[in-house]
């Protein structure tokens, strides 16, 4: 096989192919591979792939190098273990129908993460699969469930609690529930989440505080549950964890 092909007739093909079919010759063998370790090859895929490159080339420039580097497909990376558990967690949760408190509780942020236990009957389809997924979901039953007329403003505000640094951060500022999405079951509010400035370029993500309900009546809805979410940015465990470990806590 080594002897098939003369050196000059590899050498004349060689520039023509593509990045991936010379990698694939150099597994061929012997004669294949040592031809194509020669760097000209490479600069002709290279010149093709990024042209600028080749008119003012880095000094020393490895074409083999930088097309093996550049071109292949980018591994998902994992994130490491976050510092931060739900255990050292606490979130401070205040609601108001509009000047009068509602709903007010300390939640761990273990009993979050255990969301709703029995979710009750005749939740639409669309909630019931939201349940039932992989997310990480932050959900609080509410008990005695809330029954709140559907015309009057509800706000509602988060402050959160890390107990392993003694420190707070807000997560919804008095934020109002001004979207109704009938489909899911859904009130929904959010904020802008405030990051440490140690993170600079992190921004526009975004908090949201579910409502879920059912309707009793036509102007009437009974809240039987509450979620957090941060499915701008982050929807497993380890990402919400690393998202809050960024926060601005002061």
């Amino acid at each position: 096989m080594e002897n098939e092909f003369p050196d000059e007739v590899l050498k004349s093909v060689f520039p023509l192919l593509d990045g991936k079919d010379l990698v694939f010759c150099m597994l061929v063998c012997r004669q294949w591979r040592e031809i194509a370790k020669d760097d000209y090859f490479w600069k002709c895929i290279c010149s093709r792939k990024w042209p600028s490159i080749c008119k003012q080339p880095p000094v020393d420039a490895n074409y083999k190098k930088l097309y093996l580097t550049f071109s292949k497909p980018q591994k998902i990376q994992r994130l490491p273990v976050p510092r931060l558990t739900f255990d050292d967690l606490v979130f401070y949760i205040d609601m108001w129908l509009e000047e009068s408190l509602i709903f007010s509780q300390a939640i761990s942020g273990c009993t979050l993460r255990a969301g709703l236990q029995c979710a009750p009957h005749g939740i639409p389809d669309i909630l019931a699969a939201h349940l039932s997924s992989l997310d990480c979901i932050l959900m609080l039953e509410v008990e005695p469930k809330l029954s709140i007329p559907t015309g009057p403003a509800i706000t509602v505000s988060v402050l959160a609690h890390r107990k392993d640094s003694n420190k707070m951060a807000c997560i919804i500022n008095k934020s109002t529930f001004d979207y109704i999405d009938g489909s899911a079951a859904r009130a929904l509010a959010y904020e802008y989440l405030r990051f440490s400035p140690r993170h600079p370029f992190i921004s526009d993500i975004r908090a949201w505080m579910s409502l879920l309900f059912l309707y009793k009546g036509a102007s009437v809805i009974e809240v039987f549950g509450i979620e957090i979410d941060f499915c701008d940015a982050a929807r497993s465990e380890t990402e919400i964890l690393w998202l809050l470990d960024m926060l601005d806590w002061k």
